[in-house]
């Protein structure tokens, strides 16, 4: 079957859409049993030096689009061994690497694996590699990692990734982003017992019109919440009586 699957590709396929037709034959015709040994195979001989490197990289891009129809059972092992096969060559692939791990991390998302999806995006080289990404591609990516750590109880490195974010607000034009900041950093104030400046976030949440209402709502029990837990003080007292006012309380 390996054979059969290089056999083809060393032997010349009409261009992008020969290849396209090639791996959506694999995904549809070969049982699980043989899928994850020929779709090796295919990602073998995408990387194998007697293809140019334009279309190395429409065959990679081709199977980072189809990554969501390869099975459950095997889809993480094949998109681990695509990126351990690339690794030698990712200069020439930064692209085809970023959209597998942004699957990938999906699939481990999917399976409640939060930490397992954060490190799989923190692969992505951001500001190292030769890929220059806008401020909003690489501020959702770090406010995903934030949001996936802060969903496993990884605090310390959720704050790392919400550090790296909130220096380029500034230079993102998403307003949505500035949102999931704002959640971020309520929930971590909260996290890190800082009670009074959580409360003040979350009160802030809670007039969002962006947000659903029944998140507005649950930033508002939590602003409660954070504001009784303060510390005694000007500031708590303040608090206290604006929620006290606040008819949704």
């Amino acid at each position: 079957m390996a054979a059969y699957v290089h056999s083809k590709m060393s032997g010349g396929l009409a261009g992008g859409k020969g290849y396209q037709d090639l791996l959506d034959q694999i995904l549809s015709k070969y049982k699980k049993t043989e899928l994850k040994e020929a779709l090796e195979a295919f990602l073998t001989s995408s990387l194998d030096k007697r293809l140019s490197l334009v279309d190395a990289k429409s065959v990679l891009s081709f199977f980072a689009e189809r990554i969501p129809r390869i099975g459950k059972d095997i889809v993480k092992d094949v998109c681990h061994f695509a990126l351990a096969s690339i690794q030698p060559r990712i200069v020439s692939f930064e692209e085809q690497v970023t959209n597998i791990r942004l699957a990938l991390s999906k699939i481990y998302e999917e399976d409640g694996q939060w930490s397992n999806s954060a490190e799989v995006l923190c692969g992505i080289p951001l500001e190292s590699g030769q890929k220059i990404y806008t401020a909003d591609f690489k501020m959702e990516v770090y406010l995903k990692i934030t949001q996936l750590y802060l969903e496993d109880e990884n605090h310390v490195s959720a704050e790392a990734y919400l550090n790296r974010a909130g220096l380029l607000q500034a230079e993102v034009s998403k307003g949505q982003l500035h949102i999931i900041y704002k959640v971020c950093s309520a929930k971590m104030a909260d996290f890190r017992r800082k009670f009074s400046d959580a409360a003040r976030r979350y009160i802030q949440l809670s007039y969002e019109s962006a947000i659903h209402p029944d998140e507005r709502m649950t930033s508002l029990k939590r602003a409660m919440i954070c504001t009784i837990l303060s510390s005694a003080g000007q500031q708590r007292s303040k608090q206290l009586a604006a929620l006290f006012k606040d008819e949704r309380c």
